[in-house]
């Protein structure tokens, strides 16, 4: 009896041990170079929340989020993390992905303008000069935010410049205000000893999806347990950073040592903070509000010149953050 007894517990033993050992390897490619938001994935990783779900996961840095569509797109990574208005073209472009998890909610876009500018509002910045990089989805909608303010589209100078020129200009003083992320720049600005005011995008009617969790159609059809575990993980380890964020960034300097921690954690908090939809606060972390696909998909429509008869349910899935 005790030997079969024993034979049980090591057959049990072995059961457990090689599911722990049974791990699906996936990869997440990253809509940019490694910066403080992003920290709780590595952070889910350094905590086991991925391991747990069965999933050996490894992230890459990303070249932008019409980049991490292509990857994605082409099985390159089994997930990738992109804007919502670049899954939208990718998809209409024949990109065979799909939305499944919302990250940043609301816009990170925002004009950023110089404190001592005293712009507060959209009507205040009629006449004033505006640093902008040329195609930037920020650009591309702003005519939806003078619209609203009932503003000609001439109301506004750019000074059109590249992403970094746009900081520089800023500190020069060349321009009153520039076009840049909440989570970012106006980070970056005052600590580079410039006072700024930000209005966002979220705030004057263009609340355009910011960053979504998309994947391969062919891994939601083959392999749909692995969508749910990975957004599960995903939750725990977005959860665990709003109330560790400290940890969270720690995470990301193991990868990246050079990561300059008191920006890289401004950076993550002002993203937590757009992480739920408007609509969104009694619903699962990574929830996207129909309402803000709807409004994407009508801004690129008529800003954009986007042709296509689909529908907003054509690019999102909310049946993975539910998932139990």
């Amino acid at each position: 009896m005790k030997h079969l007894l024993r034979l049980v517990a090591l057959a049990v033993a072995l059961a457990v041990s090689g599911s722990a050992l049974a791990q699906d390897k996936a990869s997440l490619r990253l809509n940019w170079l490694l910066y403080g938001f992003h920290s709780f994935f590595y952070l889910g990783v350094d905590k086991g929340y991925y391991k747990e779900e069965g999933i050996d996961l490894t992230i890459g840095e990303g070249q932008g989020s019409g980049r991490a569509v292509q990857i994605v797109g082409a099985k390159s990574d089994t997930f990738g993390l992109s804007d919502g208005s670049s899954v939208i073209a990718g998809i209409t472009k024949g990109a065979p992905i799909v939305a499944v998890m919302g990250i940043m909610n609301k816009s990170p876009f925002a004009i950023i303008t110089r404190a001592d500018a005293n712009i507060k509002t959209v009507k205040d910045l009629e006449g004033k000069t505006v640093a902008a990089t040329a195609g930037e989805a920020g650009l591309v909608i702003f005519p939806a935010i003078l619209a609203n303010a009932r503003m000609g589209p001439d109301s506004v100078k750019f000074l059109r410049i590249d992403g970094a020129g746009k900081i520089v200009a800023m500190l020069e003083k060349r321009v009153d205000a520039m076009l840049g992320g909440l989570e970012n720049q106006a980070l970056i600005l005052p600590q580079r000893g410039m006072p700024v005011y930000t209005i966002p995008y979220a705030d004057v009617g263009a609340n355009t999806l910011g960053l979504v969790i998309h994947v391969n159609k062919e891994t939601v059809d083959k392999n749909p347990d692995l969508v749910r575990r990975f957004v599960r993980a995903t939750q725990k380890s977005i959860a665990y950073a709003e109330k560790n964020p400290e940890e969270s960034v720690a995470a990301a300097i193991k990868v990246k040592p050079d990561l300059d921690k008191e920006l890289a954690l401004k950076q993550l908090k002002a993203g937590l903070a757009l992480q739920r939809a408007n609509d969104g606060a009694n619903q699962p972390i990574g929830w996207m509000s129909p309402n803000d696909w709807a409004l994407t998909l009508k801004l690129m429509k008529e800003y954009q010149d986007l042709q296509t008869d689909m529908t907003p349910t054509n690019f999102y899935s909310n049946q993975y953050t539910a998932a139990k």
